[in-house]
């Protein structure tokens, strides 16, 4: 975001605010909320937990958007907020903590239950695959946000952060209409047998044990 009043606050405090929520912020859904939703019988399920998890990046980069709009409002430049010549907008630099700490739990949502997704429900011998394609999707989200460096200055910062909410939320919508079919049988793929296959056997040796003592 552009320059806003620091009031003494070091700006590597408000860069390093996402990963400092959510180291606090993992081990509270871990310990506190999600028991408590299970004590309530509330079946907050991997499909649901990512679905919401795209929907809090939606409202992150919503908050971003106002937050931006204001700066360019309540700056002497205006539009172009950022310029070295002016100065800070009348705006706390803690506001910033809300959309931090918002993609923090959208983190903790969306890509910490997807591995753990594509750790359980894979079978034995495929569990690197699977994850592998999982993390590959990371790479397709890092190719997204450099598509987006073009919007990453004044003045179409708030153009850039309604961009992505608009992004999140399609994105939220198309992943549980695609997979809540997943989401009904969540309890029947977590009974599913252990895969017990290893390889195929080539006169007596399987193909997995070859391979290994050619390497």
């Amino acid at each position: 975001m552009s320059v806003m009043e620091l009031n003494g606050v070091p700006n590597d405090i408000i860069q390093n605010l996402n990963p400092i929520s959510i180291i606090i912020f993992i081990p509270l859904m871990d310990f506190v909320i999600y028991p408590a939703l299970r004590k309530a019988k509330i079946q907050f399920t991997p499909i649901k937990r990512i679905t919401a998890g795209f929907f809090l990046a939606c409202i992150a980069m919503i908050a971003s958007c106002v937050i931006q709009v204001y700066i360019y409002k309540l700056s002497e430049c205006g539009n172009y907020a950022s310029g070295a010549d002016c100065e800070p907008a009348p705006i706390n630099v803690w506001v910033q903590t809300v959309p931090y700490v918002f993609i923090g739990f959208s983190e903790i949502m969306t890509s910490i239950t997807a591995l753990e997704y594509a750790f359980t429900k894979a079978p034995t011998n495929m569990r690197s695959l699977v994850m592998a394609i999982n993390l590959l999707m990371n790479a397709f989200s890092s190719a997204l946000a450099q598509a987006l460096v073009a919007l990453s200055a004044d003045p179409l910062l708030v153009w850039n952060y309604g961009l992505v909410a608009v992004l999140a939320f399609i994105a939220g919508c198309a992943f549980w209409f695609t997979f809540k079919k997943l989401d009904r049988d969540e309890d029947r793929l977590n009974m599913l047998q252990a895969s017990e296959y290893k390889g195929r056997e080539i006169s007596g040796v399987s193909t997995t044990e070859q391979q290994s003592k050619h390497a």
